[in-house]
């Protein structure tokens, strides 16, 4: 396995960001990341560096810290968060544990970690770090074969990793430097990214092994191609794949949701897209819903709302 060779670090940024005591630092984690357990061993001493770009439910987070532990505990997956991070070791050293697998993680080192399982992170000396958190419907990927990447190294290519490494760092700087547009854009091609580092951990032939694997990728392609349409459900979706409908919800219930619950994520996304898209203000959020399959302005208004906790209103002004 060939090492992703070390990455570019910004120490001014880092450098610019304020000093922070163990109490402030582990508050703002929990807050930027997800609920965590952080230790350290000599608290009074600690010092510690935090600050998060946000943008297209995407957080990138550069941080820079003194000796400490992270867990993500049982007690505290209950108190919600659920996604992945994608960390890239910018400076220093330390230990990832997860699904029973343990990496030494090292300068340039690239992995990934679920925040819906138990995990550590061990740092004994200072280090530095750069996180990317996303939504797991942001990747379009399995989630078990995902689960097989965790605490691993990525990829083995170590071209595409430090492609892949010097665009994600500096997305933060060129965040501040361009307006809304231009930055979910950035966002989506963060996402692309990291979904290429996933896919070439995972091989091609560890992604065509299982038939039932490739049968659900051309499923998702089949529903992507055709969120538009109000006839769209598991009947159809069935039909045009030559299996049973209780074929097709078992593929799906494998992957811990149902056949609508994934249909209608996707066509919410494809919504929230088009209400923040510039180019669509003069259409109104009826028609946005009615191009992707949401023929009821009061039911999509509702489910809308459920799932981005806004209305489709309100994330229009926020563009």
């Amino acid at each position: 396995m060939t090492m992703t060779p070390p990455v570019q670090t910004h120490p001014a940024v880092t450098q610019s960001m304020p000093l922070l005591d163990f109490s402030s630092f582990s508050e703002i984690s929990s807050s930027a990341f997800v609920p965590l357990a952080i230790r350290s061993a000599e608290r009074d001493a600690f010092r510690g560096r935090l600050r998060t770009s946000e943008i297209d439910r995407l957080a990138f987070t550069e941080l820079f810290a003194t000796a400490h532990q992270v867990e993500r505990t049982p007690k505290l997956i209950s108190q919600g968060g659920d996604c992945y991070m994608v960390g890239i070791m910018l400076a220093g050293s330390g230990i990832l544990v997860q699904d029973g697998r343990e990496l030494v993680l090292r300068e340039g080192d690239i992995t990934i970690y679920d925040t819906a399982r138990p995990f550590s992170l061990s740092f004994e000396n200072d280090s530095k770090n750069f996180v990317i958190t996303l939504p797991k419907d942001m990747l379009n990927l399995p989630q078990e074969l995902i689960g097989e990447l965790t605490a691993t190294r990525l990829p083995d290519d170590s071209r595409t990793g430090a492609l892949a490494s010097q665009f994600l760092l500096h997305v933060p700087q060129a965040m501040q430097q361009s307006f809304r547009e231009v930055n979910i854009s950035l966002a989506r091609t963060s996402v692309g990214l990291l979904e290429t580092l996933l896919t070439m951990a995972l091989g091609a032939e560890r992604l065509e092994q299982n038939p039932h694997q490739v049968l659900l990728r051309k499923i998702r392609e089949y529903i992507d191609e055709h969120l538009g349409s109000p006839e769209l459900d598991p009947g159809q979706i069935a039909l045009a794949h030559h299996i049973s409908t209780r074929h097709l919800h078992g593929l799906f219930r494998s992957q811990g949701t149902t056949v609508s619950a994934y249909i209608r994520t996707q066509r919410l996304e494809r919504c929230r897209r088009d209400l923040i898209n510039p180019a669509l203000t003069d259409r109104p959020v009826s028609a946005i819903a009615a191009r992707w399959g949401f023929i009821d302005a009061a039911h999509f208004s509702r489910v809308f709302r459920a799932h981005f906790d806004a209305t489709p209103r309100e994330v229009r002004t926020q563009r």
